[in-house]
């Protein structure tokens, strides 16, 4: 039976369509620093034409999942002065939808 008070890491699930690609390099050049800072990592970094829809309408989304060490830092990391900026790089470059998703006690 798995300990409902281990710690529980948590995902960050991005799915976006870039509408200027060259424009969007800055965005991610911007943002190894910061996961580094908030123990994150992707675990995941899928080009919409690589995503594999096996049930519903494909929307054709990129999608980007990304650990971390906690619910905590994940949001730590996004509301982090660091990422406000780097975000701002993206602003114009693309539509994102992002959520937060905490993992299982152990995982």
């Amino acid at each position: 039976m798995a300990d409902t008070n281990a710690p529980r890491p948590a995902y960050l699930l991005v799915q976006g369509v870039v509408t200027d690609p060259e424009g969007f390099k800055a965005y991610s050049a911007a943002l190894p620093p910061i996961y580094e800072k908030f123990g994150g990592r992707h675990v995941s970094l899928t080009p919409a034409v690589k995503v594999e829809v096996i049930e519903g309408v494909a929307e054709g989304r990129s999608v980007v999942i990304s650990r971390f060490p906690s619910k905590e830092a994940a949001l730590a990391f996004w509301h982090s002065p660091e990422y406000t900026a780097a975000k701002a790089l993206r602003a114009g470059k693309g539509t994102f939808f992002v959520t937060v998703l905490e993992g299982l006690p152990g995982t």
